[in-house]
């Protein structure tokens, strides 16, 4: 590894994305993203996609972040050892002025989490674990897209464990994601259960009028 990256894996996470918020050029890219964090693996990666996720955008906005989260998960579930990502989704960008603004709303609770964080209960970050949590970030991804109230929020906060606990080798916020994702799905769980129960008496009320 060269000097150069090692310095940048020396970096603390939120000292990187002060870094990127400081950029010169008025949007952020993927490519970007991917060349910051690279060096760090896949947990750094979906951990600032998530975080991302997490923050106000416009309509469509969110799904600049979902489709790379993804990707990634497949590619952890996988087992890849380098991060990949086409070239029509490395040019998708975001406004830096909103990413350093929305950064620094956060900054605050990452650095407090960041401080917490040390390696512990290795086994949840080794291959085989890796494995799981890849495909149950790439479900959580999914449930992202879905136009449901707090469809984004839940699944988007057990990402960041997920990816915080990778990225740290901190197998209790791997855990942590866990709890988070078997909520999630207790959650949609409850919405598709509502759904069908309304639908079904909407639907007997309209038939009922004939």
């Amino acid at each position: 590894m060269s000097e150069s990256s090692q310095s940048s894996d020396a970096r603390r996470f939120s000292d990187v994305l002060e870094q990127l918020a400081g950029g010169a050029e008025p949007r952020l890219t993927l490519r970007e993203l991917v060349a910051a964090f690279g060096e760090r693996g896949f947990g750094a990666l979906i951990l600032v996609l998530s975080l991302l996720a997490l923050l106000p955008w416009p309509p469509g906005g969110k799904a600049v972040f979902g489709l790379p989260i993804i990707l990634l998960s497949i590619e952890l579930a996988l087992q890849r050892d380098e991060v990949w990502l086409p070239r029509w989704i490395l040019r998708a960008s975001v406004s830096r002025s909103a990413f350093g603004r929305g950064i620094r709303r956060i900054m605050r609770p990452v650095r407090f989490v960041e401080n917490l964080t040390r390696p512990r209960l290795l086994f949840m970050t080794g291959e085989v674990a890796d494995v799981f949590t890849g495909v149950v970030c790439v479900l959580l991804a999914l449930m992202m897209a879905l136009p449901i109230p707090f469809g984004d929020m839940l699944p988007g906060v057990a990402l960041a464990l997920f990816a915080l606990g990778m990225m740290q080798r901190d197998g209790v916020a791997v855990l942590l994601g866990g709890v988070g994702a078997c909520l999630c799905g207790l959650y949609l769980f409850l919405i598709w259960t509502t759904v069908v129960e309304v639908g079904g008496r909407v639907w007997q009320w309209i038939t009922g009028l004939f």
